[in-house]
This record gives structure tokens, sequence and C-alpha cells, in this order.
């Protein structure tokens, strides 16, 4: 998985026009995950990379970060592209945007469109759920997953919802992450879609 490109053989320096306006809670649990990130403990990263997200959505350096995290151990390019998008998005001046932004080319060119129906399960991904379409989600709500016809394997808590596709909580269940296969059906009971 050569890119050929620096960074990512480095983690962002505490640097940039972030830095005076993210909280501290969310730096430290940002380095928590560059530490997990550096012990190529991957899902552990995404893990502190996501709440520091949660604290400070705007935060760049943990978009950068998560982008790294996704492609080194998952090679998942749809949710590293993504990242690293908001990256640039949030940093446009910033001095690696010019190899961050070669990147996000050679990362559109691998990207397959997707073309799955809303709630087909694309796989698993640092033990999260990928499900397909991210409109008729929301952060928080409710999925049961299960073959069609058949009794639900898992009922997870949606945790990032992506324009096309969302992200689970993270499963630690082994036998769930077992029976839960590409193809499944990931339907929303949360109650907000009944409301009229």
């Amino acid at each position: 998985m050569a890119y050929g490109f620096a960074l990512l053989t480095a983690v962002l320096v505490a640097s940039g026009s972030w830095a005076g306006s993210i909280p501290r809670s969310s730096i430290l649990i940002k380095d928590a995950g560059n530490q997990f990130l550096e012990a190529k403990r991957y899902a552990d990263a995404i893990d502190c990379y996501f709440q520091a997200l949660e604290l400070s959505p705007n935060f760049s350096e943990a978009h950068y970060n998560l982008g790294v995290a996704f492609l080194r151990g998952y090679n998942a390019t749809p949710l590293a592209l993504y990242h690293f998008e908001r990256y640039l998005a949030l940093e446009p001046g910033a001095e690696d945007a010019e190899s961050v932004g070669a990147l996000v080319s050679t990362l559109r060119e691998r990207t397959r469109t997707l073309r799955a129906r809303p709630g087909e399960v694309l796989g698993v991904v640092a033990g999260r759920l990928v499900v397909a379409g991210g409109a008729w989600l929301r952060p928080g709500d409710r999925l049961q997953v299960s073959k069609e016809g058949e009794p639900p394997c898992a009922h997870l808590l949606a945790a990032y919802v992506y324009p096309d596709r969302a992200l689970s909580q993270r499963i630690r269940d082994p036998g769930v992450l077992e029976q839960v296969r590409e193809g499944m059906l990931a339907v929303n009971t949360s109650e907000w879609l009944t409301e009229r």
C-alpha cells in the first residue's frame, strides 16, 4: 500500500490555526489516538479521533489522522478520502496542503462509486459496520442488522454518518462480528423515523 507520499509516514505535529480554538480535552484525546496509531492499534486510534471530533467537529488534525488510520490500517479508501478532504477544507493554507491534495487526487481515482441500497452492509472496518447511505441515519440511531427475512443478529448504534455511508459503534463482541456479513441489511429502528 505505498502511495509514495511522505505524509503517511508521520502524524501532524501540534501546529496550525486549529491549536488556539480546540479544547485541551480534544487535543489530549487526539494525542492518545496518535500513540495508538504509532503502535499500529488502528481501531483504538480511530476511536480516539472520533471522540475528539465529537467534542470538536472541526478539529482538522483529528480528521487528517483519521484518514491516516483508515488508510494505513484498513485500506478503507472512501473513509480516508472523506477525512483528508475535510482536513483540506478546514486547513486550506496548511504547509502540507499540496501533498495532501495530491493524495486526495490519487484516492479519488481509486475510489469506486457506491452502488448499494441504503442500509446495505458494505463490510467491517476497525470493528465497525460500514453501511450504505447516510441520509436515513443520525448519530445515535439504533440499527438492527439481519439477513433479509431472518431475525436480527446485531443491535447497534450509528456512530458516524457520512454523506453516502455510515459507521456503527465499535463491535466488541466477536460472536456478533462473526455473524455480520457484507450484503446484510441494517434497519433504523429509532423513533424519529416514525414521527410525523
